[in-house]
């Protein structure tokens, strides 16, 4: 998709020259009736809208003032691209400028969308300075230079982005109510009578560590080894380290579709399905031997809040959390014998999961070149 802009009548600007950096101070919020904090925690990255916020009651040594219409930028960490457009008043953190442009020049709604852009970013990334968490700066910041549109042409473009932005939005609802369905689903099944062990569901086996003094083990990209560190969301996909077949033979092949269960430390409960066959250390432990739509499901029953307190409530501590495959194949999870509406809710849950990632996915590219078009790329 192409615009087919006509630029003769756009002005190069710098940054500074069509906004404002805000450092307006409130010495007590609640006086002024405001009661949320926005840290950059609360910035996601490539999001306008703003989510999550803390809460003045829970104390905050903050004091820059944010006001709706204005535009977010955290300067710590550039490369984070964590921008936002403020629809509330709330109190911020220092290491996020409050922008505000000159309307006489610049739409507010307009300016995030700048601020979003590849070249502001790379002038960003380019000015910061420092090792462990470089920032960049509003003089550096200021002197950015780019291609201006007449007002009325903001207007358009702006609209256009603001339209994709909710259609993004309304992406991730849809994903949002699947889960919300699933989960009530998940509780009921939880909270009713029958239950059964872990152990009577499938094979439970501990991973190992193939020897790293033999060199043959380790020295090869043949099959993944897995950590509960790479437990995050519903499938195990990857691994950061790689064995040999020889040393997969020296540990426990996981087949595909094996649930694996974290069970030791700030990881104890997580739980993903293998998608690529391999093997494991022993700080998991994985129910084996199920089918796909089974072990979709396993896993679903044990992410839930119930099924992680299920786990724990097994756990033993020592030095360490730990949870044991004995005291695991005890774990009583909810499973019917008739699971047609637990496979069909979680057959949707991912339906509408991936279906909303690949669409988020043609909105970014989308998104990305019609950027590109109107703000250009790097300097």
């Amino acid at each position: 998709m192409s615009l087919n802009l006509d630029k003769s009548a756009w002005k190069r600007v710098a940054f500074g020259d069509v906004v404002r950096n805000l450092n307006n101070t409130v010495k007590d919020p609640a006086v002024e009736g405001i009661d949320r904090v926005i840290a950059m925690e609360h910035l996601n990255p490539g999001e306008l809208k703003i989510n999550r916020w803390g809460s003045i009651e829970d104390g905050t040594t903050f004091t820059r003032r944010v006001k709706p219409g204005q535009t977010l930028f955290g300067k710590r960490r550039a490369y984070q691209r964590k921008a936002a457009y403020a629809e509330f008043d709330a109190i911020t953190s220092g290491d996020i400028l409050v922008f505000e442009a000159d309307p006489t020049q610049l739409l507010p709604e307009f300016l995030p969308f700048l601020v979003q852009s590849d070249g502001f970013y790379d002038h960003a990334l380019g000015t910061s300075a420092g090792s462990l968490s470089p920032r960049t700066n509003w003089r550096d910041l200021s002197n950015y230079e780019f291609d201006l549109p007449p007002l009325d042409e903001q207007q358009r473009l702006a609209d256009l982005f603001w339209a994709l932005e909710r259609y993004g939005l309304s992406i991730r609802e849809r994903a949002d109510r699947a889960w919300d369905a699933a989960a009530v689903v998940l509780r009921h099944a939880w909270e009713a009578e029958r239950k059964v062990p872990l152990g009577d569901i499938g094979e439970c086996v501990t991973g190992s560590t193939p020897s790293k003094a033999n060199a043959d083990y380790w020295n090869s990209e043949d099959v993944p080894f897995y950590t509960p560190s790479e437990i995050d969301g519903e499938f195990i996909a990857s691994a950061r380290q790689r064995v040999s077949l020889a040393g997969a033979k020296a540990g426990r092949m996981l087949p595909r579709n094996a649930v694996a269960v974290a069970c030791i430390g700030g990881d104890l409960g997580k739980s993903a399905v293998v998608v690529e066959p391999g093997i494991s250390n022993q700080q998991i432990t994985s129910v084996i031997g199920l089918p796909a739509d089974d072990a979709e499901l396993l896993q679903a029953v044990l992410a839930h809040p119930l099924g992680r307190a299920a786990l724990q409530a097994r756990e033993t501590t020592t030095i360490v959390r730990k949870l044991n495959k004995s005291d695991l194949m005890k774990v009583e999870v909810p499973w019917p014998a008739d699971r047609t509406t637990l496979h069909a809710v979680v057959r949707a849950r991912r339906t509408a999961t991936v279906g909303a990632t690949d669409e988020a996915s043609r909105l970014a590219t989308l998104r990305s070149g019609l950027t590109a078009e109107i703000f250009g790329g790097a300097e």
